[in-house]
């Protein structure tokens, strides 16, 4: 058929223009046309091309009261648009639409839609809505998987965000009856409340015991609560030693939210500790640096504050600022702006 030609050629203004052109077709049956666009889309390797397809099924099926293809588009396109991690804000709003027709989901699809909406949830620290949607998902799932696991982890560390630690350690001790938990992490999240209720000895010898055992890649958000808590008590020793280890702690690969968002409070605090220890060079490059991430996120405010915090430490010390920092604050404002 013509769209399948059109996928093939990767176009998707024609792949748009030739999916609405079927759905006119009077001697086409709407359902047959739906479910052939639904299987070019999965079948296509392109995401441009597959996101086209869906934007078809769900103009059309809006229009027509087809809440059967209007949740499977609205399913497919999300879990797309999802890794978008600068419009995380935006995708999460148009995923939540789903939550309106996910019935007409198939059950496992069902749960795969909370879960992934709960932990977008998380990761845009709407705490409430992240305990909601992973609590939706783990009532109708009676399997065990790193997914479940991972949304026992997001309500635990929901709770200990709302200060709630009897039900952070009820969630923690459900995801250590999980068979994909990790100890690592069980001692991680276990730190953190021992944080939470003030017990700072016990969370910190935590958070260095699990740093050391813990993979690479995992380390980060670690060592961001580490170096958190050394600056709310004040150990300057502490900070010093912790960013001197930071090539062990830094990941080699970026790519989920939650790493982008770590990066970001790591470069943060690290440049704010330098400024006030009078390190202005090294200081306004971390901040730059922290800018930089929370603006992959779409994450505005927090590189406005970081912007801010330059220019404060450009006042209080009086210094120059360097042709190369100027350039560094030109091209992170003009990314800003677009």
């Amino acid at each position: 058929m013509l769209l399948s030609e059109a996928v093939v050629r990767t176009n998707r203004h024609i792949v748009r223009k030739t999916a609405n052109k079927l759905l006119e077709t009077p001697r086409l049956n709407t359902f047959l046309a739906l479910d052939y666009i639904l299987q070019q889309a999965r079948e296509s390797e392109n995401e441009e091309i597959k996101l086209a397809l869906y934007n078809v099924m769900i103009e059309c099926t809006k229009k027509r009261g087809i809440p059967f293809y209007l949740a499977k588009g609205l399913f497919e396109r999300y879990l797309i648009e999802r890794y978008d991690f600068s419009r995380l804000e935006e995708t999460y709003r148009r995923g939540k639409e789903l939550l309106v027709y996910i019935e007409y989901l198939q059950p496992s699809e069902r749960i795969i839609a909370y879960y992934r909406l709960g932990l977008q949830a998380y990761a845009l620290k709407y705490f409430d809505d992240c305990i909601h949607l992973c609590r939706q998902g783990i009532a109708e799932d009676v399997t065990e998987s790193e997914l479940k696991a991972s949304a026992l982890l997001a309500i635990t560390n929901s709770y200990i965000n709302m200060g709630d630690c009897i039900l952070a350690e009820l969630y923690l001790k459900k995801y250590v009856n999980n068979p994909f938990a990790n100890a690592n992490r069980t001692k991680y999240y276990l730190a953190q409340i021992h944080v939470k209720k003030g017990e700072f000895s016990e969370g910190i010898a935590g958070f260095k015991e699990c740093l050391v055992e813990a993979e690479r890649e995992s380390r980060i958000a670690i060592a961001t609560d580490l170096l958190e808590v050394y600056q709310q008590i004040g150990d300057h020793e502490g900070i010093e030693d912790l960013i001197k280890k930071e090539e062990q702690f830094l990941p080699q690969q970026i790519n989920t939210p939650k790493k982008v968002e770590h990066l970001a409070l790591y470069y943060k605090q690290k440049g704010l500790h330098q400024l006030a220890n009078e390190m202005f060079e090294e200081g306004i490059e971390n901040l730059i640096q922290s800018a930089s991430y929370y603006q992959k996120l779409g994450a505005f405010a927090y590189v406005n504050e970081c912007i801010g915090s330059i220019f404060v430490a450009h006042r209080q010390f009086g210094k120059v600022l360097s042709e190369g920092i100027m350039e560094m604050l030109e091209k992170l404002c003009q990314r800003n702006c677009k």
